[in-house]
């Protein structure tokens, strides 16, 4: 079984031990284990042969991603986070986790705190507990108390819940089955009184120092051997001072229990512990032990009068007569109930508990993919628009079923968009509407806005300010949205409403550098209709007759007027055509440019591919086949150019200024030195441009292609953002 462990790190506490015990044990029963941490660390191996892997990241939400992509990186059957924060990460980084692992969380202390006021992350660390615990698939317990408090505090499912006993003895297992029956105590020599703790305040070392002092007080020499370190340290020897208590700071060590003199007791006076370690520790080495019988998990760690006493409560006085009773009494051997407490039996449960969780996951099958939510809404008789919009939707498609708005379009208009069997069209605005709100407010699924062309105007920033809080609650509740492959005209003030909105995506990318930059968020990504075409083996064969010159020029528009082609163009293009030994043909990228390339052809004396009805995919795949034997395509329309290069054409666009939007949109996809001006002013420049342009034909081609790669990890970096 492909087994992970979540822990801070390696070593440092009660926590980190188990944590590395069960990596070390389930390897050594023949499980794929690696053991993952969220600090730093020099091991890459333990000696069972588990895998160490730090996440190598800082921050909550990073930490959050750096575990997700491990997980993606190399599945796991099962993940067991040790600890409040790892158990957190862990239920955060498999939301929506495709081939999520079962999910084990495990608490190892008492939440419950006296007179420790939380600080705001505690409290922060404890409300998220208490929401997000119950979704683990098992919840492991060290001890019948911290069991206890999972149920009434955290309301975890006793159904989902098991006792994991902590592999306590593992440190003391060896030298416990060669050791000899504990001594009796020496009245005579001072009574050591250990204290194996981190100082901290649940410990309350300084009931420890009064104790001792009221022993002295008795008659006996009662000093204090304190095995640890922490923040109380200064506290305790000030207390031991006043006290005047013998006080030695050996400070912490890997095995306390070798280090510990003669005529010792072990003392843990804290008022809350989720179990009590050191407790078993002291049984194995033979050292009687003595704990507050109303610290919560010291029960399952301590069997009076058989390993230790318990104090009636946390006084100094219950404490001292305890300890007394621990001398005096005949501590029996302990070597069966402490068995409980060995690695392989810690380790079995454990490996129980696993396959009760990957059990439950397994019933409950694989999670079904998210719907995907996209605008697909273009000109009405613009191939380009449904072009670059199918090879959006062919991408997104990959990630979960698609539900798409087209509007009012007509089905000749959704030809072009090639909806496949699945894809659920959505032509009622008001209805689309109520189905975006749903699905942002319930944070499920992705939300994709439309691709494309989008303006910094007024109407499209209060388009984009009313999704704002949506998207908002979507993204906190485990929800996505993207914008991917946009371009924007040109730099306005509303540019800046619009990039705060999208600052709340997923993910956001532009087709050309320049949108990019007036938005000031997100990358450059090639436009989507580099993602369809014909094949790398077509783009790049050379041999391929390619005899014409492809032609699309843009009719001028009442509210975009263009000055029509001149009679000094019309000889340039000719003489072009001409001397590379092209013959040219003019196209109608949109159906309102049919009029002048007609005129265009006429003026030329060659042919016209113009709209014979209003069906995309008709004249898309007219348009196609004569890109697959041309040469070049000249042109001011950005998609002629592109759909051109994805048949083999070489784009050369007919440019008003290096910011044209065809220009930089091939850029977007590191196609470069391939412009003219529209006006063809210069034959000779014109002609150097295309003639460098045809040498370089395979360098284009492999743009090409390269900017289909680029559009397909793009679509994987999403899917392992969604759900991996």
């Amino acid at each position: 079984m492909r087994i992970a462990i979540l822990t801070t790190k390696l070593s440092g506490g009660g926590a980190e031990f188990v944590a590395r015990v069960w990596a070390e044990w389930l390897a050594a029963h023949g499980h794929d284990t690696r053991i993952i941490t969220t600090s730093p660390t020099d091991e890459t191996r333990l000696p069972g042969g588990a895998r160490v892997r730090p996440l190598g990241a800082t921050g909550h939400a990073r930490l959050v991603r750096a575990l997700r992509r491990e997980l993606i990186r190399e599945p796991a059957d099962a993940l067991v986070a040790v600890q409040s924060y790892p158990n957190l990460l862990a239920l955060a980084a498999t939301v929506r986790l495709a081939n999520r692992p079962a999910v084990l969380i495990s608490e190892r202390n008492i939440t419950s705190r006296e007179g420790e006021p939380p600080t705001r992350g505690e409290r922060l660390k404890l409300l998220a507990a208490q929401r997000f615990y119950r979704r683990a698939d098992v919840v492991v317990a060290i001890s019948h108390p911290v069991a206890a408090e999972l149920i009434g505090a955290y309301g975890v499912l006793r159904s989902r819940l098991v006792i994991v006993p902590n592999p306590a003895g593992q440190r003391s297992e060896v030298r416990a089955r060669h050791r000899q029956q504990p001594s009796p105590f020496d009245p005579e020599a001072p009574l050591n009184l250990v204290l194996p703790m981190r100082l901290v305040p649940q410990k309350r070392a300084p009931l420890a120092v009064a104790a001792a002092a009221i022993l002295r007080a008795q008659g006996v020499d009662a000093r204090l051997v304190c095995f640890g370190q922490g923040p109380g340290l200064d506290e305790l020897e000030q207390a031991a001072r006043a006290a005047e208590v013998p006080l030695s700071i050996p400070g912490w060590t890997s095995d306390w229990v070798a280090d510990t003199p003669a005529n010792a007791i072990a003392v843990l006076p804290s008022y809350r512990e989720g179990f009590g370690n050191v407790l078993v520790e002291a049984a194995l080495g033979g050292i009687p032990s003595v704990a507050v019988s109303n610290s919560y998990g010291v029960a399952d760690a301590l069997v009076p009068t058989i390993s230790g006493e318990l104090a009636l409560a946390g006084t100094p006085e219950d404490l001292a007569a305890a300890i007394l009773r621990a001398r005096s009494a005949s501590i029996g051997r302990v070597d069966e109930w402490a068995r409980r407490f060995s690695s392989d039996n810690s380790g079995a449960l454990l490996l129980r508990a696993i396959e009760k969780a990957t059990r439950r996951t397994s019933r409950t099958g694989p999670r079904p993919r998210p719907t995907v939510m996209v605008s697909a809404v273009g000109q009405f008789d613009n191939v380009g628009d449904t072009v670059l919009r199918r090879g959006f939707l062919d991408h997104l498609r990959t990630l979960g079923p698609l539900r798409v708005y087209v509007g009012d379009k007509s089905d000749d208009y959704i030809s072009g968009l090639g909806l496949q069997q699945g894809d659920i069209a959505v032509r009622n605005g008001a209805q689309w509407r109520r189905a975006v709100s749903r699905q942002l407010l319930a944070g499920r699924g992705i939300y994709a806005f439309d691709t494309g062309e989008t303006e910094a105007q007024a109407p499209f920033a209060r388009r984009y300010l009313k999704l704002a809080p949506l998207l908002a609650i979507n993204r906190l509740r485990g929800g996505f949205a993207v914008q991917l492959g946009t371009g924007v005209r040109e730099s306005t003030p509303w540019r800046r409403p619009i990039a705060a909105v999208l600052r709340v995506c997923t993910m956001v990318t532009w087709r050309d550098d320049m949108s990019r930059r007036i938005m000031g968020i997100g990358s450059v990504t090639p436009d989507w209709a580099f993602a369809l075409g014909s094949d790398d083996e077509l783009l790049t064969d050379d041999a391929r007759p390619r005899p014409f010159l492809a032609i699309a020029v843009r009719q001028g528009l009442s509210h975009a007027a263009r000055d029509k082609p001149t009679a000094e163009w019309i000889a340039t293009v000719r003489r072009l055509a001409d001397t590379l030994g092209l013959e040219p043909v003019v196209l109608a990228q949109i159906e309102r440019d049919g009029p002048l390339a007609d005129e265009l052809a006429e003026r030329l004396g060659c042919t016209a591919i113009t709209w014979v009805d209003d069906n995309h995919a008709r004249q898309e795949e007219r348009l196609r086949s004569v890109y697959r034997d041309s040469a070049i395509i000249l042109t001011d329309r950005l998609h002629a150019a592109v759909i051109g290069a994805t048949e083999g054409a070489v784009p050369v666009a007919l440019t008003t200024g290096p910011l044209d939007k065809v220009t930089r949109t091939l850029e977007g996809a590191n196609i470069v030195g391939t412009s003219v001006p529209r006006a063809l002013p210069s034959y000779d420049e014109a002609l150097s441009v295309m003639t460098d342009a045809l040498s370089r034909r395979s360098e284009i081609m492999r743009a090409v292609g390269h900017a289909r790669t680029v559009l397909n990890d793009l679509t994987a970096a999403l899917r392992t953002r969604t759900h991996g």
